[in-house]
């Protein structure tokens, strides 16, 4: 009887552990389903795209192989320097229009460069129709650009300007810079990308 009545309230005790510690864990089933397809807004070189630059370089556009990553070097020096045409932003979809904006992760942050804008525009014949310029001197994203239109292009020009203050004609400004930026594009412009 005693051994009865110890093993009911252990069982007892075990119970109450067991009510007090207890959890429901009920599992519902969700499916992701990836379908990839190819890139709508592609990157494609501009006119001077390999160009000459000063002393014998050439304008770097290097576009990667799904032509979704693009790298530009150029080569300027003291004052102004204007660099046409170098990619072009083209939207593959001859159906849909895509909304673009640019965030500039990391500017330039030499203290020469007085001046950094990336700009966009589109062309109507031969008429240059700004759409933006982008300040590479500071971080932040423009807002939604556009819409470029279905199998439309949109042209990229960079102008650098590099004060000569405390420079040489002997030697180049400084020894390099660089900007990290991205292209955002949504078939809407409801919100801002995240």
């Amino acid at each position: 009887m005693k051994a009865e009545r110890k093993l009911i309230a252990l069982l007892a005790v075990a119970a109450l552990v067991s009510i007090v510690n207890a959890s429901v864990f009920v599992y519902y089933p969700i499916t992701v389903i990836l379908q990839p397809t190819q890139p709508p807004i592609i990157f494609l070189p501009g006119n001077n795209a390999g160009g000459q630059d000063l002393y014998g370089n050439r304008i770097g556009v290097l576009i990667g192989d799904a032509s979704t990553s693009l790298t530009i070097t150029v080569h300027p020096t003291y004052q102004t320097n204007y660099y046409k045409n170098l990619t072009v932003i083209r939207n593959t979809d001859t159906t849909n229009s895509y909304y673009v904006a640019i965030r500039v992760n990391t500017h330039f942050n030499n203290s020469k460069i007085t001046e950094a804008k990336l700009r966009i525009y589109y062309l109507n014949g031969a008429t240059e129709i700004e759409i933006t310029k982008v300040d590479l001197l500071t971080t932040g994203t423009t807002s939604w650009l556009g819409p470029l239109s279905a199998d439309g292009k949109w042209f990229v020009d960079i102008n650098i300007t590099i004060s000569e203050s405390g420079g040489s004609p002997d030697s180049a400004p400084f020894t390099s810079d660089s900007a990290s930026l991205q292209l955002i594009y949504s078939p809407q412009n409801v919100e801002r990308a995240p």
